[in-house]
């Protein structure tokens, strides 16, 4: 398989599962913010967390100034194109991707895909608040998610459909963490809130952005506590939006890339991913709190970029001499 083509599977189902998360993390918030308006009503503490978990802050400040306001955050996060972190640009440029391995996939994904861009780009922030957020991010990610369902059902399980597999699992295992940072580390309004009926009523929040609410009560049965719920978003091997979930799958897409080949036991990436699954695994969340859970965010994407580089390297951008050949 051409590197070339490798790369913009794996890139496509990065931005389609960016876009998403941009969608869950202004739905997040949304739903946070239904709780605190009665506390706060300063917008931009409302919402410019949302600017700095998804670290386009200088970015925000050159498209808009100092001005913090829903509609700013809001229009940023979902429709504008400059933001590459953007739902509009995760969709355009999945599109782009899709455009050009036209040959490679059914007509049904690339129509899919097609479709739902069309529709996103006649779409602004004053059609966002006409429908309503919920109504309007529940639809992005249901559109998201359709277009899983086909890829799931037209794609062969050859390498290109594990690439899409490594790159979407990767992605996911990072855009949980910020959910996780968005709530814990930024909106918080005081420590004094922490195991209040609040903090109760905004983690179910961030479970139900997570899709896991329902599944968290089946699964855990107990109460709904900071501590169990970091637990099943960060450690829960059955949950698919959770962190060591993600990191699974991601693991068994690169070995299904690399099986048969001499140099899988050399392969950096899976060394990475190796390891960090080991930590995420053993890890007890009441110690993570008392280090600080926002730090252990920061490392957990830190640790996923140095995996997504050692993909590149192996898969992408190695040196033509002396390199091997899959399949």
């Amino acid at each position: 398989m051409l590197s070339r083509v490798a790369n913009l599977f794996y890139w496509t189902a990065r931005y389609l599962e960016r876009a998403e998360n941009a969608a869950r993390i202004v739905d997040v918030n949304a739903q946070l913010v239904l709780d605190l308006q009665v506390r706060q009503s300063d917008e931009r503490k409302l919402w410019e967390p949302l600017v700095y978990v998804s670290g386009g802050q200088e970015l925000y400040q050159k498209l808009y100034g100092e001005t913090v306001t829903e509609q700013s955050v809001v229009d940023y996060m979902l429709f504008n194109r400059r933001n590459p972190s953007s739902v509009a640009s995760g969709i355009a440029t999945a599109r782009e991707n899709a455009r050009c391995i036209r040959d490679q996939i059914s007509g049904e994904i690339w129509e899919e895909l097609n479709a739902f861009y069309l529709k996103l780009n006649e779409d602004d922030y004053a059609y966002y608040a006409q429908i309503g957020s919920g109504e309007y991010l529940n639809w992005i990610k249901t559109r998201i998610h359709l277009f899983y369902g086909v890829a799931d059902s037209m794609i062969p399980r050859t390498d290109m459909w594990w690439f899409f597999q490594l790159g979407r699992f990767l992605e996911r295992a990072d855009n949980t963490s910020r959910i996780l940072d968005v709530k814990y580390y930024m909106i918080l309004p005081d420590l004094s809130e922490v195991g209040s009926a609040l903090d109760t009523l905004q983690w179910a929040s961030v479970l139900r952005s997570c899709s896991g609410f329902e599944a968290f009560r089946k699964s855990r049965r107990g109460q709904l506590t900071l501590e169990g719920t970091l637990d099943y978003l960060v450690r829960d091997l059955a949950f698919p939006r959770s962190i060591a979930f993600s990191l699974g799958e991601a693991r068994r897409a690169l070995g299904c890339i690399t099986v048969g080949t001499e140099f899988h036991a050399r392969n950096e990436a899976d060394r990475l991913l190796g390891v960090m699954q080991r930590e995420i695994e053993s890890a007890v969340m009441k110690n993570v709190l008392k280090s600080g859970l926002h730090e252990y965010l920061d490392d957990v994407q830190l640790k996923l970029g140095g995996i997504h580089s050692a993909v590149q390297d192996t898969f992408i951008n190695y040196e033509t001499r002396g390199a091997k050949v899959l399949g």
